[in-house]
């Protein structure tokens, strides 16, 4: 899988160099994988409260703020999917080129985002019934649904109004409908191409990225009744997508002007620290120097890029699988009834190991194998089975 091939999701595989100049995307992912999951084991599970006391200020800020990562997926996302249009798409074509299929990437961007998803959904479920009759916790989704089953697999659950069956997997949906914008941007600065053929095709896409990313900045992002739409978020994701495209400028300068003022006009707006965070992103992005220092190879700070940069690589697979491995060790705990904040701790430190163990499984067996229609057909049917099963067994 290559760069162009997986933008802008959670897994996109970066090469995991030691300093190529990708190695700030895998940064921004593993730190903002990690912290999400550190989120959710705060917000779902009963011994994150007994460990709280151990050091409440700052696992406090953790439950607080914690989602804020979401902000890196959103900008390092918008910023792949630029690099994914603009390095196909020369400066001067005349139309899009046969091989740029908007239909082919869409569906290539929904096998990729789907067929984990759907194996996840699975295990979730399965833990799920599992788990419930010694663990009465409201974190614990409702029963699956003939209904629910269906919005799930057209990852519409959130437009739909129904229940998730699994932490975070809104954003799934979220990522999906943003790439899709994007893909209409493309699409447009087509036709108006079409129309005028004295419009620059790559001059249309940019306009229309300023203008919906000004426009979420400004209105969407301000009405916390749309963040189940892709519009809500094109804010921090046009910021990636602009943060790329000063990189391509000759004249650099004018591009970061725009996102420091887009930024400012953000915050003037009204002042939100998610959108702080994700402008600051976008800068530091679009300043990152060309190519980093190089390490020795004995150096410990190689083994941390590598590190960070294996865990930016199955990053989707840990986000997805995360929740359920959760839910286990929590209902282990609960139903112990431990309550020394120590043990609780430890537990905390299982669930995540056993995390990371279930993402990099999740990973191999599933996210990097080939996306093919079989392979999702084989997930949809591996889901619905395990969502009827539960079913006729409760």
């Amino acid at each position: 899988m290559t760069l162009l091939d997986s933008a802008p999701k959670l897994s996109q595989d970066s090469a995991p160099s030691a300093g190529g100049r990708w190695f700030i995307l895998d940064v921004f992912k593993a730190i903002g994988c990690l912290v999400i999951v550190w989120h959710h084991l705060s917000v779902y599970s009963p011994m994150f409260e007994r460990a709280m006391l151990l050091a409440p200020v700052q696992l406090v800020a953790l439950y607080n703020h914690g989602q804020l990562a979401v902000q890196a997926f959103l900008v390092v996302g918008g910023f792949l999917t630029a690099s994914q249009f603009l390095r196909v798409l020369p400066a001067n074509v005349q139309g899009l080129p046969a091989h740029f299929s908007l239909l082919r990437l869409l569906w290539k961007r929904l096998l990729r985002l789907a067929i984990p998803l759907m194996a996840a959904l699975a295990l979730t479920v399965c833990v799920t019934a599992l788990v419930r009759p010694w663990y009465p916790h409201s974190s614990l989704s409702g029963l699956p649904t003939l209904w629910g089953m269906v919005v799930h697999l057209l990852m519409l659950q959130d437009l739909a109004g129904v229940q998730a069956l699994s932490a975070g997997i809104w954003y799934v949906a979220i990522d999906f409908q943003l790439y899709a914008l994007a893909l209409l941007t493309v699409w447009v600065a087509a036709k108006m191409q079409a129309w005028q053929p004295r419009v620059k095709l790559r001059g249309a896409m940019v306009l229309l990225w300023l203008f919906l990313t000004a426009l979420s900045l400004g209105w969407w992002n301000r009405h916390s009744n749309m963040d189940v739409q892709g519009l809500y978020f094109f804010g921090s994701y046009g910021l990636g997508m602009l943060a790329y495209r000063v990189r391509l400028s000759r004249v650099t300068v004018k591009g970061w002007v725009i996102i420091f003022i887009l930024g400012l006009m953000a915050l003037w707006v009204e002042p939100r620290l998610r959108m702080g965070l994700a402008w600051g992103m976008a800068l530091l992005l679009a300043i990152w120097p060309e190519r980093e220092k190089a390490v020795t190879e004995r150096s410990w700070i190689l083994s941390l890029r590598r590190t960070l940069s294996t865990i930016a690589l199955r990053s989707y697979s840990l986000f997805l699988t995360h929740f359920a491995i959760s839910l286990m060790v929590s209902a282990v705990w609960f139903h112990a009834g431990w309550q020394d904040p120590w043990i609780n701790l430890l537990g905390l430190l299982l669930a995540f190991a056993l995390s990371l163990m279930a993402g990099y499984g999740m990973y191999r067996w599933v996210e990097s194998r080939p996306a093919t229609w079989q392979h999702l057909l084989v997930w949809q049917m591996v889901f619905v089975l395990s969502g009827l099963a539960v079913m006729a067994l409760t």
